[in-house]
């Protein structure tokens, strides 16, 4: 039977909690590779906004501003509503969420991959060096007439702008996510899989698994490799799962992270 640890202020002891975060210590301390599958709700303690909660940004237009048909119709009004989510995004730092998934890297010497659907870029920033962006980036642009491709210094002026930015050839530059109606990045993807085949350890983290094909990926795992779930609210594989953590990212992991031993001394050798 899974076990489930909520984190809301009350539900348990800390006791209990303190139970729960040791064994998640353990289950790290236990894998060499490890493969977190992340989602909004790792973004959210940056500042940056969901998408389907009650606060998230379908409250305030709707599913359609992201389909690539209404794209192709109306980049103006994409990039004059995207405006300010952008804004948030470049502004964003990585918290202490993503900070604990890198730890288990640079300072515990774990493989550690991670999937995420954020096209933020905040895992990269905080370290992690295996990050597989399935649902792209916003760190790149590609032009819809010629493919020329630009980093994000050529376009973040107009985009914070509300302006639609413009390749050379006169193309409207559309940002490297994925939109609606869009295949996801094969390569990503492809990656992704592997990442699941061979990881000893999973762990997904601030997704609601409600969105496919990413909600599909925990199944491409071993049946005997541990499964861990950490989001605020339930997920579909939750009675799948060894553990599950109802509770921020940023309290959980870094919890658990820091009973994981240290393979890093400091003057940086490995011991």
């Amino acid at each position: 039977m899974t076990k489930i640890y909520d984190f809301d202020e009350g539900v348990l002891p800390e006791e209990e909690r303190e139970k729960g975060l040791a064994l998640l210590a353990t289950c790290f301390k236990a894998a060499r590779k490890i493969a977190f599958l992340t989602g909004a709700g790792v973004s959210t303690e940056s500042g940056i906004p969901d998408f389907r909660s009650s606060t998230g940004i379908y409250n305030t237009t709707s599913e359609e501003i992201f389909s690539i048909d209404h794209f192709n119709r109306d980049p103006e009004r994409f990039y004059s509503f995207f405006a300010s989510f952008y804004r948030g995004i470049i502004e964003a730092r990585p918290n202490a969420g993503h900070l604990a998934i890198a730890e288990l890297e640079r300072r515990c010497g774990k493989s550690v991959e991670v999937v995420t659907q954020n096209i933020d870029g905040l895992h990269g920033l905080a370290g992690s060096t295996k990050v597989h962006e399935i649902h792209g980036t916003l760190r790149s642009a590609s032009c819809l007439t010629c493919e020329r491709r630009y980093d994000e210094s050529r376009f973040s002026a107009d985009m914070l702008a509300g302006r639609v930015p413009k390749c050379d050839c006169g193309g409207v530059l559309k940002p490297d996510v994925v939109f609606y109606g869009e295949e996801l990045p094969a390569a990503a993807f492809i990656a992704s899989q592997r990442a699941m085949w061979e990881t000893e350890l999973l762990v997904v983290a601030g997704t609601s698994l409600q969105v496919y094909p990413a909600a599909g990926l925990p199944r491409e795992c071993d049946a005997g490799v541990p499964f861990i779930v950490v989001n605020k609210t339930e997920t579909p594989l939750d009675r799948q799962a060894s553990l599950v953590f109802r509770g921020a990212i940023g309290d959980v992991l870094p919890r658990a992270v820091s009973q994981v031993p240290s393979v890093v001394t400091d003057d940086n050798d490995v011991r």
